[in-house]
């Protein structure tokens, strides 16, 4: 092996190391979204449960900021949805993904793919303050359905 092989190989391997989590390859276990942070392994994280059919039961969530929960979207409508969390910058951008590949069934660190009747569990720290939204990202379903609307709430310092 020459060198420059060793060097490259080497400088490969730094960089691998340094991105993360080994038992996920190179992906974090943590990993920072416009709505607050996606955990890949949370550990037993308290559920905040919620159902669609055509509406969000509730419409609405509140939690403080840096509350880390289980979101559990039990989808009882009749086609599969690809459920995401974040601002209107992110989801704007993710719309424009589905519009362009409309039967894309990928599930993104912020999305869950969530069939006709099933569960989906979204492990999730709230550890940015503002609104926000959870909707489906499929292109023929963006306009027709409405969001679940997350609600954030800074924390306040005691005075």
């Amino acid at each position: 092996m020459t060198v420059l092989r060793v060097r490259a190989l080497v400088a490969l391997t730094t960089f691998l190391w340094a991105q993360g989590s080994w038992g996920h390859g190179i992906l974090p276990d943590e990993i920072p979204m416009a709505a607050g942070t996606a955990l890949r392994e949370p550990g037993q994280l308290a559920a905040t449960p919620v159902l669609f059919s055509k509406r969000w039961q509730p419409a609405q969530l509140l939690f403080p900021q840096g509350v880390s929960r289980a979101l559990t979207f039990t989808n009882h409508s009749d086609d599969w949805h690809l459920f995401a969390l974040g601002d209107n910058t992110a989801l704007r951008d993710q719309n424009l993904i589905h519009r362009l590949m409309p039967d894309l069934r990928k599930d993104y660190p912020n999305t869950r793919l969530s069939e006709p009747g099933s569960t989906v569990s979204l492990p999730w720290r709230f550890d940015v303050a503002g609104l926000f939204e959870l909707r489906c990202v499929r292109a023929d379903h963006q306009q027709q359905e409405p969001s679940l609307l997350i609600k954030v709430i800074p924390n306040t310092p005691p005075r």
